[in-house]
């Protein structure tokens, strides 16, 4: 059955961190500064998006009959805008393969690891972000 929402919850005790945490109870904490241990919120997206785009590939190898991949390693440099509202602009994908396919190969498995990808889609649409129930 296909994941129809996701949850997590953040919680802060000071400025400097947030624990998020999911309703499996495995955590990650966000941070607030480059230099601190951890990721920022916007290492987190990026994350999101490169580990999406990474098994996205793999869906695509699956269905266009290549098979099972080898190493894969997808990089996200995601750029924050330049104007306001304060968000991220740009996200720039680097895909390598471990295995030697042929560029068209290549080229055809990212193009529908782009399609596939739920973060790259949620990117693209401009989804609504609703804030609500304060308690």
């Amino acid at each position: 059955m296909a994941v129809k929402s996701v949850k997590v919850h953040a919680r802060s005790e000071t400025a400097a961190l947030s624990r998020v945490s999911n309703d499996r109870g495995k955590t990650i904490d966000a941070v607030f500064s480059p230099k601190a241990d951890g990721f920022t919120p916007l290492e987190i997206q990026a994350a999101a998006l490169a580990a999406c785009i990474d098994a996205s590939v793999r869906i695509a190898a699956r269905q266009a009959g290549i098979g099972p991949l080898g190493a894969l390693d997808v990089e996200v440099e995601a750029i924050k805008a330049e104007d306001a509202p304060s968000r991220l602009g740009r996200f720039e994908i680097s895909v390598h393969f471990g295995d030697p396919l042929d560029e068209e190969a290549k080229v055809r498995l990212v193009e529908a690891a782009e399609d596939i990808c739920t973060i790259s889609n949620t990117l693209r649409a401009g989804d609504a972000v609703v804030v609500g129930r304060h308690r």
